[in-house]
């Protein structure tokens, strides 16, 4: 006997021998047959069964043969064709291939189950291979399936129905393999193509008299046949160059083919809540067709999470949001008409919303994506407070905040230096900011609290606005990131010492780190350039802004000497690189500020180094050993702040502390 891995050619199976399951029926192929190798050399394949048949006599009768034949118009006619199906002359005046119609019954349905289990099996081993496997086994199924019919209407049947061999489930399985495939749109087609084959089994044309046997699509076939397509959404438009093409005025290829794919799961969804209206008017209700809030979910993950994502997309995804909250509202009222059944299947979640906000705060290429992104949140946290959610819990998590936020602060980054309006919108992350902290205090359940993240978009949103009151804004958001953190670990420490349960635990949601501090530090070392142009100043301008820099270097210190003193983080050499930077960038060049640069780069080089090697930065570019936290971009911001004198004095120290502390 045959087994399944001998049955499928190692080089082309993915492409050319398995899916050939299903593209040879729809091209009217009167035999199964699939061209192995590179060639042009074709061969009939003996169609071997990918699923343990030994305990079946009826196979064990047929595998004898060397080809099984079939129409491929009964393929998707649902006309079983006796010329076509049938088994030859040979298998026909076998005896051991006739069996009653009890024990036909009985071998089928294993031999069903036994397909329905490789299926799963395929799935979890190799997910890549699952879905042609699949189609390849459902084809084979379908095969002895128009045999049962053809034996059925040419014998007298002992039975009021004949076995079936595919049931929904099965096909579903199929449409399953293709969505854990990962494929992309290859994947969605391949999914869609067994939904519609399932759909024409039953459609008025069908002059099959078994066609109420047959499979018919349900819920889960639309749900994984949509699911497939919004996957293909975010693949395909990860594809090429749609990531970096994110600042352009140009839409990326990837992106425009990441939206069709979007737009073919929104019209299925419509495809299935059409045809449930249309079983709601003939009076012949059908719950388990009618589409579900996690359905249109699955539409706006497509439309969300495209990459490179535009206006168009963010738009559409409002109108789900739309329908969503219209079919609420409709179904909701007609739930008397229907004697108390549940019909209010679509309420907005969530996951709805944060799917919108989503879709407009990576819409890169409209200006007005962060503002309707922030104006979905606010609305959130309106209905959740008026309870007109219908007990549905809508209240924004920390993930909305972090969405606005984010969108906002990529904004900022994109406009670059100059804009005017980027010290509004860094205003905007940190008033978000403040309203965390707000709901922090008000103990809202669920609890929402300012994270580490949340304190950084702001620290990020400032440092990239280059504004002139960006040194003090990021330092006074360190700050409160820092007083947060005590505040964490003391009611962490007093839980402890009060011996309360686990569920009343703290978690340390906000902790900073070196780089926290770094970007502070940067933010003033680059601060110099902000302002007036120098040539436009008058002499007591210029000692004003002389001034002020000195002060932004109070900041960059006063930051350095918090990290310093912070126990759970400690300063590396980007921290010192940035402040001789801020020395050069800020300070007047006299013998005070060489003094003051010579000992940053001595504490430099006595500081422990606590930061791993990277792998990914050469080694030549790291701290050597014994040299603390001095590596070549520190060197490189000496060899600029000093003069070349007192840098070979400074260097001939390092080298001899190096030297002293490498053995």
């Amino acid at each position: 006997m045959l087994s399944a891995s001998r049955s499928i050619s190692r080089h082309c199976r993915p492409l050319r021998a398995i899916s050939s399951s299903l593209s040879l029926l729809e091209n009217n192929s009167s035999s199964f047959t699939a061209i192995e190798g590179g060639g042009c050399h074709r061969r009939k394949r003996i169609l071997t069964t990918p699923f343990n048949t030994t305990s079946s006599p009826h196979y064990a009768s047929c595998r004898v043969q060397s080809t099984i034949s079939f129409d491929a118009a009964a393929y998707f006619s649902n006309s079983p064709s006796s010329s076509s199906t049938s088994p030859s002359a040979e298998q026909q005046t076998n005896p051991a291939t006739i069996t009653s119609s009890n024990n036909i019954s009985l071998e089928h349905q294993f031999t069903r189950q036994q397909a329905e289990d490789q299926i799963q099996q395929w799935i979890k081993k190799n997910p890549l291979i699952a879905p042609y496997k699949a189609e390849e086994c459902l084809a084979k199924l379908w095969v002895e399936q128009q045999q049962i019919f053809d034996k059925w209407t040419s014998q007298s049947p002992s039975s009021s129905s004949p076995p079936i061999l595919i049931t929904p489930n099965t096909v579903n399985l199929c449409i399953s393999a293709w969505c854990y495939s990962k494929k992309g749109q290859i994947a969605a087609d391949r999914a869609q193509r067994l939904l519609n084959w399932m759909e024409n089994l039953h459609a008025p044309t069908s002059s099959s008299q078994f066609a109420l046997l047959l499979p018919r699509p349900n819920y889960q076939s639309y749900a994984l046949a949509i699911d497939a397509w919004s996957q293909a959404a975010v693949i395909e438009s990860s594809k090429g160059s749609a990531a970096t093409t994110s600042t352009s005025k140009t839409i990326a290829d990837a992106t425009r083919v990441g939206f069709n794919c979007a737009k073919r799961a929104e019209d299925l969804l419509m495809r299935m809540q059409a045809k449930h209206e249309d079983l709601q008017r003939l009076g012949r209700y059908n719950s388990e067709l009618q589409p579900d809030t996690n359905v249109f979910n699955k539409v706006l993950m497509g439309w969300s999470h495209i990459r490179g994502g535009t206006k168009a997309s963010a738009i559409r995804a409002m109108r789900i949001l739309d329908l969503m909250q219209e079919l609420h509202h409709h179904q909701s009222r007609d739930v008397p008409s229907w004697q108390g059944i549940g019909l209010s299947k679509v309420q907005p979640n969530l996951h709805t919303y944060k799917c919108v906000i989503y879709a407009w705060g990576h819409a890169s290429h409209t200006l007005e994506g962060p503002d309707r992104a922030e104006e979905i949140l606010r609305h959130m946290l309106s209905i959740s407070k008026a309870g007109n959610n219908f007990g549905m819990e809508v209240l924004p998590d920390e993930e909305c905040f972090h969405i606005v936020m984010k969108s906002h602060a990529e904004l900022v980054r994109r406009r670059g230096r100059g804009d005017i309006s980027n010290a509004e919108r860094a205003q905007q992350v940190t008033d978000l900011l403040n309203w965390m902290e707000l709901l922090a205090v008000r103990r809202t359940k669920p609890k929402i609290a300012p994270t580490t993240e949340s304190y950084r978009l702001a620290l990020s949103a400032w440092a990239w606005s280059h504004h002139i009151d960006a040194p003090k804004q990021v330092e006074e958001i360190l700050f409160r990131m820092v007083r947060a953190c005590e505040l964490n670990r003391n009611q962490m420490r007093d839980i402890q010492n009060e011996g309360l349960n686990s569920k009343d635990s703290i978690t340390l949601a906000v902790t900073p780190e070196t780089k926290d501090f770094n970007t502070v530090i940067n933010c003033c070392s680059f601060a110099r350039g902000v302002g007036v142009p120098k040539d436009e100043l008058d002499d007591d301008i210029k000692l004003t802004q002389q001034l002020a820099l000195k002060e932004t270097y109070d900041v960059a210190e006063g930051v350095l000497d918090a990290l310093l003193s912070f126990p759970y983080a400690s300063p590396d050499s980007a921290t010192f690189a940035g402040m001789i930077r801020a020395c050069v960038n800020l300070l007047p060049d006299t013998d005070e500020r060489d003094v003051r640069v010579i000992e940053l780069f001595r504490l430099a080089y006595q500081s422990p180094n606590t930061a791993a090697k990277s792998s990914v930065i050469p080694e030549r570019l790291q701290a050597p050993a014994g040299g603390g936290c001095v590596d070549a971009n520190v060197l490189r911001q000496l060899r600029y702040a000093l003069p070349t004198e007192k840098y070979i004095r400074v260097r001939e120290e390092f080298e001899e502390h190096r030297r002293k502390n490498s053995k």
